[in-house]
C-alpha cells in the first residue's frame, strides 16, 4: 500500500513518497485551515531575505497561537525542512488510531523549533509507518521538542530521532524531551562507521525516560553529552524483537574506534529499575570512547569508558525549559493563551546580551558569571558560535549581524580577538573595556540581625552576582551557613550573620524573627522574590502511589502543573494526592517535615536534589541525643551548634518541636526560655555555642539506654 521513496540525498532515511491526507480535515488547528500549507509553518534564515517572501507569513505564529496538525486515523504527514528553513511554533497530533508523521530535515542551517507530537505511535515502520518521528542529517538545530509520548504495543520505531550514516554536519539538540521508545530514544551511531559521514551531535539539557536498548545510541568521535538527565522507572518499554527483554543502556557506542571519543558532562544518569532485571547499563562503549566528567550515575559502567569526578545520586527531575507536554513545546513553553514573554521556556537567565557587528569581521569572547544562554527565540547564533555554560565565542561580520544571548550574574568581560563591535546590556550600550576579566567588586552589605529576637531564625537570599561572608557590624563567621553561586542559606538566634556581594538582591526569604539590613538601610522579605522559594517534585515510576506532604511554612500546588488535578490542598501546610506516571511539582516556604506514601511510591526531589522519602515519614530516628534544657533558668538562651552527620529535631524527654528553631543540614540554631530543646542525631558535634543558663546533656546511644 505503501511505496518507499529513497532519494540519493535521502536513503538513509526511507520515507513515504507521499503523504496520505484522508478527507479535508488534516492540518485543523488555530487557523482553522484544511489543510496544512507549508509555507506557513516554514521560514528562510540567515542571508536568503530575498526569498521570505516566496514563503509568506512563515512563523507568524507568536507563543500562544501555535498551529495544529491533525492527522486522522489512518492518515499520515511528512514534513521537509530544508536549508535555511525554520519549522517552529506546531503540535503534531497523531493520537487517531494509526495516524502516523514524520519530519525530515536536511541540508545547512536548519531549524526544528518549539515543536510537539501528541499521542503514541502506533503503527510502526514492519506496518507501513515511519521509522522516526523526526529524521535529520546536515547541519541545524533540534531544540524544545517534545517526543514524550513514545510508542503503543510492541511497535518498533527505530529511534523517536534517527540520524543516518551518511550524515556529514553538526546537529546541536537542547532541550528536547525523548520517552518510552521501544528501540532507542535517538539512533545516531552509523556515522561513526568506516564509510560513515562521521558528523557530529550535541546534547544540552534534553530529557530521556523509560527508553529500551539505548537512550543515546551515539559513536561519532566529537560528539558530546552535557546538563541532561537519562531515567528508567520500572517501566522501561520491552523491545519485541527480543522477547521481551529490557537492555536499556543509558549511552551506547556501539562503531567507531577507542582513539574516538564522546564526551559526557553535568548528566545525570539512573538507568536502574525493577523490570530490567539487571540488564541496564549506565554507559556501554563497544568501540568510540565514553568519557564521563561530573556526572551522577547509577548503573553499570562497562567497555571504554573513562571516569573523572563521578557521584552515584542522579537527581532526575525533567531539566528547566525541557517542555514536558506537547503543547508546552509548541507555546514555547507556557500554556495556550499565556501573556508571559519567553520562547524556550520558563527559567530563563533574566538579562540579555546584544553583541552588534560594526562593519569589520569581528571575532568576540565574553564571559558571565552565571549562566550564559542563546537567547531563544531569536535565531540570531550560527554554527560558527559557541557557548561553554558562562563563557561564548563567535563572529559579527557586518553591521546587520547581531548575536543574542540570555545570561545571569554579572558581565564578566568581553575582549576582541579581531575586530571590534557595539555591546549592549539589558538594551544599554556599555563600555567593552570597562569588563575585562577582573573579579567584581563585592561593594554591597547584607545583615541578617537576630540580636534581641526570640527563637531563631532560618534565612535564605540570592544575588546577582558573587557573596562571601563578611563581619558586617560585628557578625560572626558561621561554618553552617552555606554559599553555593549566588545563593546563601544560614540562621541566627541571639547573633548577627553578615555577608558582602555584588550585583542586586533578587530573592528573601525568612522564617524568624530577625531583621535583614542591605546596605544598613532594613528592608522587607516581602519584596524580594517569591513567598514560596522551595519547590518539591515528584516523579512517577508507574506504581499508583498516594502521598501526604507536610511542612513547616506554607504549600500549594503549582498553576498549570499536574499537582493541581491530582493533589488537594488539605490546609497551610498540608497535601495530599495520587501519582502513577506524571510529575508533580509544590511550592513551600519553610522546611519539608514530611513525605509520606500510604500505597506505592515516586521518586521526590527538594528543589534540585534528590531526597528519600523514608527520611521524612516517622521512620527511626539517629541514635544520638542532645538536650537543651532550660528549666529554671533566668531568661532566654540562644543556641547553635553542628554534627558531622544527620539531625533532626525530637520530643525526647517531652521536648518542645518550636517552628522557630532552625536545622539547616548539619546544622541548628534555636533558643530555649523554661521549656526543653532536642535533637537526635548520628556522629558527632563538630561545634557548639550557647548564650544564657541552659543546661546541655549529650546521650550518645540514647535509644539503647
Amino acid at each position: 500500500m505503501y511505496a518507499d521513496d529513497y532519494t540519493d540525498s535521502l536513503s538513509f532515511l526511507g520515507y513515504m513518497a507521499r503523504d496520505y491526507e484522508q478527507g479535508d480535515n488534516l492540518g485543523t488547528g488555530n487557523g482553522g485551515k484544511s489543510r496544512f500549507d507549508r509555507r506557513k509553518y516554514l521560514k528562510l534564515v540567515g542571508g536568503a531575505t530575498a526569498s521570505v517572501a516566496a514563503l509568506g507569513t512563515a512563523g507568524s505564529a507568536t507563543a500562544d497561537e501555535f498551529e495544529t496538525i491533525t492527522v486522522p486515523a489512518g492518515g499520515s504527514k511528512r514534513l521537509t525542512v530544508g536549508s535555511d528553513e525554520t519549522l517552529e511554533n506546531v503540535l503534531i497530533d497523531i493520537s487517531a488510531d494509526n495516524a502516523d508523521a514524520r519530519i525530515i530535515a536536511n541540508g545547512q542551517n536548519w531549524t526544528i523549533r518549539n515543536v510537539g507530537f501528541k499521542g503514541s505511535a502506533d503503527r510502526g515502520s514492519n506496518s507501513g509507518g515511519f521509522p522516526n518521528l523526526i529524521a535529520a542529517q546536515g547541519t541545524g538545530t533540534i531544540e524544545q521538542v517534545y517526543l514524550g509520548d513514545g510508542v503503543s504495543g510492541d511497535l518498533v520505531r527505530k529511534g523517536a530521532i534517527g540520524v543516518g550514516a551518511n550524515h556529514s554536519g553538526h546537529i546541536s539538540l537542547r532541550e528536547v524531551h525523548m520517552a518510552e521508545w521501544t528501540a532507542n530514544a535517538i539512533y545516531a551511531a552509523g556515522m561513526a562507521r568506516s564509510n560513515g559521514g562521521g558528523g557530529t551531535l550535541s546534547f544540552d539539557r534534553c530529557y530521556f525516560r523509560d527508553n529500551n536498548i539505548a537512550h543515546l545510541r551515539i559513536a561519532s568521535d566529537g560528539t558530546s553529552v552535557k546538563n541532561s538527565v537519562i531515567h528508567n522507572t520500572n517501566n522501561v518499554y520491552l523491545h519485541p524483537f527480543n522477547n521481551g527483554v529490557v537492555n536499556s543502556r543509558g549511552i551506547y557506542t556501539g562503531y567507531g574506534d577507542s582513539s574516538q571519543s564522546v564526551a559526557v558532562e553535568n548528566t545525570h544518569i539512573d538507568v536502574t529499575s525493577s523490570n530490567t532485571n539487571g540488564a541496564s547499563s549506565a554507559a556501554v562503549s563497544q568501540h568510540t570512547t565514553i568519557n564521563l566528567r561530573n556526572c551522577e550515575v547509577n548503573g553499570r559502567i562497562i567497555g571504554n569508558v573513562t571516569e573523572a569526578n563521578i557521584g552515584n545520586s542522579p537527581a532526575v527531575a525533567v531539566p528547566d525549559g525541557v517542555p514536558t507536554s506537547p503543547e508546552a513545546a509548541a507555546s514555547n513553553g507556557k500554556a495556550p493563551g499565556s501573556s508571559s514573554s519567553g520562547a524556550s521556556g520558563t527559567n530563563l537567565p533574566a538579562n540579555t546580551l546584544t553583541v552588534t557587528g560594526t562593519g569589520d569581521p569581528t571575532e568576540y569572547y565574553v564571559e558571565t558569571t552565571g549562566e550564559l544562554v542563546d537567547d531563544p527565540g531569536t535565531g540570531t547564533l550560527e554554527r560558527w558560535d559557541s557557548i561553554d555554560d558562562t563563557s561564548a565565542t563567535g563572529w559579527v561580520t557586518d553591521t546587520a549581524q547581531v548575536d543574542q544571548y540570555r545570561f545571569a550574574g554579572d558581565l564578566h568581560e568581553v575582549a576582541f580577538r579581531q575586530g571590534s563591535a557595539h555591546v549592549e546590556v539589558n538594551g544599554e550600550a556599555i563600555d567593552p573595556d570597562q569588563y575585562n576579566g577582573d573579579e567584581p567588586s563585592l561593594d554591597n552589605t547584607l545583615l541578617v540581625d537576630g540580636v534581641g529576637t526570640s527563637g531563631g531564625t532560618r534565612y535564605e537570599f540570592a544575588v546577582s552576582g558573587a557573596a562571601e561572608k563578611a563581619t558586617v557590624k560585628g557578625a560572626t563567621i558561621d561554618a553552617g551557613d552555606t554559599i553555593d553561586g549566588g545563593r546563601i542559606t544560614g540562621s541566627v538566634a541571639g547573633w548577627r550573620d553578615g555577608f558582602r556581594f555584588s550585583g542586586e538582591l533578587t530573592d528573601l526569604t525568612l522564617d524568624g524573627d530577625a531583621s535583614v539590613y542591605v546596605n544598613g538601610e532594613q528592608v522587607d522579605p516581602a519584596d524580594y522574590g517569591d513567598e514560596q522559594p522551595h519547590v518539591l517534585t515528584l516523579v512517577g515510576n508507574g506504581s499508583s502511589a498516594s502521598y501526604e506532604i507536610t511542612v513547616d511554612g506554607t504549600i500549594d500546588t503549582v498553576a498549570g502543573d499536574a499537582s493541581e488535578e491530582s493533589a488537594t490542598v488539605l490546609s497551610d501546610t498540608v497535601v495530599e494526592g495520587s501519582i502513577k506516571r506524571d510529575d508533580q511539582r509544590f511550592r513551600f516556604s519553610g522546611t519539608l517535615s514530611e513525605v509520606t506514601f500510604h500505597a506505592g511510591s515516586a521518586h521526590v526531589y527538594l528543589d534540585d536534589q534528590r531526597i528519600d522519602p523514608d527520611e521524612y515519614n516517622g521512620q527511626e530516628h539517629p541514635p544520638n541525643a542532645i538536650v537543651i534544657d532550660g528549666a529554671g533558668t533566668d531568661g532566654e538562651s540562644s543556641y547553635s551548634f553542628a554534627v558531622d552527620g544527620d539531625v533532626v529535631a525530637s520530643s525526647y524527654r517531652d521536648a518542645s518541636v518550636d517552628p522557630g528553631d532552625v536545622v539547616n543540614g548539619t546544622s541548628v540554631s534555636g533558643s530555649v526560655d523554661e521549656e526543653l530543646d532536642a535533637y537526635w542525631f548520628n556522629g558527632d558535634i563538630t561545634d557548639f555555642s550557647l548564650t544564657g543558663n541552659a543546661s546541655v546533656d549529650v546521650e550518645y546511644n540514647a535509644r539503647s539506654q
